[in-house]
């Protein structure tokens, strides 16, 4: 049966493409940026170990800015108007790095990459949830797990065999495709209309999204509006004041500067540089490539496991496996560095426990912070929460890139391996103890649970009457 919604989740899911590629972007341009040959790079020379740090850090503070201007953007003027401005950075930036001569144009495409990627980040998953019904809400959330791991692998797959120009060219593709077709064809939330009073266009909204008339939807509609009854217009000392909302902004905080403090973004931006130093028979592009199809195809498990297993379990699980893989990542790194004992031989074991890592990563971690980040908060103070939420994710990630090499130097590259280790198996264990599980549960549910309060029998009637209109039941 043709679902509207999906096809929307699918078109929304090109800009979180676009998003995660200046993750990856620098890997396979360290290599061409810190070339003599003047073909290759643009530059006329090669870069200094500085200039390399801004490169890959400078996309983090643009991302902790980023959440700003276009939640405001969202509040103002809806969710479908945010999510086509976030495009258009993302474009300028592709397009002045496709034609840039001088290292301080790939800073300004870096920043603009950044402020991009950290408003996508605020409004994807919010966007997603609110066109999602409660039973598929995981899923559909899911699915930018799954595109945002394509835009990992496309600079792993193109970047080493084109040219700086043709690359970024080719980037700029994806955030063009996306607002073209999320003009003609997205629609604005239902949730964003009620909010607004706008009852007719939520209704429409609905409809559309639902493929079903006007009856059918009624149901849906109202427990929308029962939702939002509540205060509209919250700000962040409402989360200071209450003790769940407190609870639920410590257990989000946490994860997110969790998933940085697990090395991800480090590993990610020097993937081939971290190949080029082991000097294996492997040429380190295609290294690089086999980890990158890995992280694509690891990133559909979730998916189908998400509103299954339920996030606790998937996050648990990520961060044990993660522990796993780069404390022998660490101990490879140690062998080679620190003995005389050859490494080139179990070479196989770096890149085995790469994927596994990035396969662990996928699981849960990934994505999990972001679904629960969606979930946790009222709507009246959920885009204050989601905006600084995703602040103190790539502050996280701007100190852990851009005092990656200081690490390696001060504490070897098996200690840096090791503290990321270290920080993941700690996750671990902050998961079982702490993170609540929403699967299956509507907005209305997760806040009582929070709250500690048990639902209403009528409120249990209300949603299985929701649930048989939505399904057509």
């Amino acid at each position: 049966m043709f679902s509207y919604t999906l096809l929307t989740v699918f078109i929304v899911d090109l800009l979180s493409t676009s998003g995660d590629i200046p993750l990856s972007w620098t890997s396979p341009m360290y290599p061409k940026l810190y070339s003599n040959d003047t073909h290759v790079n643009p530059l006329g020379k090669p870069i200094t170990e500085q200039e390399d740090a801004w490169l890959g850090s400078l996309v983090t503070i643009g991302a902790v800015l980023g959440p700003l201007p276009f939640g405001f953007i969202a509040e103002k003027f809806g969710r479908k108007t945010a999510l086509l401005s976030i495009a258009l950075p993302h474009i300028v930036a592709y397009i002045t790095m496709s034609f840039a001569k001088t290292i301080y144009l790939f800073y300004f495409g870096r920043i603009l990459s950044g402020l991009a990627m950290g408003g996508g980040y605020t409004l994807l998953p919010v966007y997603i949830a609110e066109i999602s019904q409660d039973y598929n809400r995981g899923a559909m959330s899911q699915t930018l797990n799954v595109f945002t791991a394509i835009g990992n692998f496309i600079p792993y797959a193109i970047g080493p065999f084109t040219s700086v120009k043709w690359f970024n060219i080719t980037l700029s593709s994806i955030p063009i495709l996306f607002f073209v077709t999320f003009l003609i064809i997205g629609p604005e939330t239902p949730y964003h209309y009620v909010r607004v009073n706008k009852i007719e266009k939520a209704t429409k909204s609905l409809m559309l999204l639902r493929s079903k008339d006007q009856k059918q939807i009624e149901l849906e509609l109202e427990s929308i509006r029962r939702h939002l009854k509540k205060k509209e217009h919250g700000h962040f000392s409402d989360i200071l004041r209450s003790k769940a909302l407190r609870k639920a902004f410590i257990i989000c905080v946490v994860l997110v500067i969790a998933q940085e403090l697990c090395g991800f973004c480090a590993v990610i931006f020097y993937l081939q540089p971290i190949f080029e130093t082991v000097g294996a028979d492997i040429p380190a592009d295609i290294s690089a490539l086999i980890v990158g199809a890995a992280m694509l195809a690891s990133s559909f498990l979730p998916i189908f496991l998400v509103d299954r297993a339920g996030r606790k379990i998937l996050t648990t699980c990520s961060c044990f496996g993660m522990s796993i893989s780069l404390a022998v990542i660490g101990t490879f790194f140690y062998l080679k560095d620190s003995t005389s004992f050859d490494t080139k031989p179990i070479f196989w074991v770096l890149i085995s426990n790469l994927i596994f890592y990035i396969v662990s990563f996928n699981f849960g971690i990934c994505s999990v912070p972001w679904t629960l980040t969606s979930e946790l908060f009222p709507s009246s103070v959920k885009q204050i929460s989601v905006s600084i939420v995703t602040c103190v994710c790539w502050t996280s990630s701007f100190f852990v890139t851009k005092f990656f090499n200081d690490m390696n130097d001060a504490m070897g590259r098996a200690g840096t391996f090791w503290f990321f280790a270290g920080c993941s198996l700690a996750t671990a264990g902050f998961s079982i103890v702490y993170v609540p599980e929403t699967k299956g549960k509507s907005f209305r549910e997760i806040q009582d649970m929070l709250n500690g309060v048990r639902n209403e029998p009528e409120s249990e009637g209300s949603k299985e009457e929701v649930q048989e209109m939505v399904h057509g039941t």
